[in-house]
């Protein structure tokens, strides 16, 4: 679904085509060597950053805190609050495994979807594992970006991007590349939307 969200509705095409045409830059028509360079390259950034998008919202999705776990907390207050803490380490308990094997099965198919091989896939961790590590986010997880944040104006994506897209007129490209992470980050959000609810339906 996340693959045929990107490709099926060409959202790198209609990027790429209404950069060049917005600014007056090189596009498929003038330069069709580098237009596929760069749609091919843009297009694996921008499964990266949808990748990310999941990640990061699949411990909400699958209510597991994993950044407190261990965490005590007082129980003060109403008669029969003592019970709280238990009941969410139950729950986070019983989430963890269910997020591991999201992600196990999640993985899997979209490498079986891109035909990876051992060199692709260990390219694409490696280049994951930097995502996470410039994002500030847990490989396990983390918090979800609030909506309407400014947070597409910046990082990995953003920078990677924008050097793909326009080198020359970087700040432009970056500014256009956070636009466009906003709408993969949207469509992300409803792809897994689709995925627990075809859960819950069944």
């Amino acid at each position: 679904m996340l693959l045929a969200t990107i490709d099926r509705n060409e959202m790198v095409q209609r990027f790429l085509d209404m950069y060049s045409a917005e600014f007056r830059r090189p596009g498929r028509a003038d330069q069709p060597a580098l237009y596929r360079e760069q749609l091919q390259a843009v297009r694996r950034e921008a499964i990266l950053a949808m990748v990310m998008r999941i990640e990061s919202s699949l411990p909400t999705r699958l209510k597991v805190s994993v950044t407190v776990r261990g965490a005590k907390r007082r129980t003060k207050g109403k008669k029969g609050a003592k019970t709280k803490p238990a009941k969410r380490a139950a729950s986070m308990e019983l989430g963890i495994p269910f997020l591991d094997l999201f992600r196990e099965e999640f993985f899997v198919a979209l490498g079986q979807a891109l035909e990876w091989t051992d060199e692709d896939a260990e390219g694409f961790w490696r280049d994951l594992g930097l995502y996470e590590q410039l994002s500030g986010s847990a490989p396990r997880g983390g918090a979800r970006p609030a909506r309407g944040s400014k947070a597409g104006a910046s990082g990995p994506f953003v920078d990677r991007v924008g050097l793909l897209l326009d080198a020359s007129l970087m700040e432009q490209a970056r500014r256009e590349a956070g636009k466009f992470q906003a709408e993969l980050n949207a469509a992300a959000d409803r792809v897994l939307q689709k995925v627990f609810s075809r859960h819950r339906d069944n």
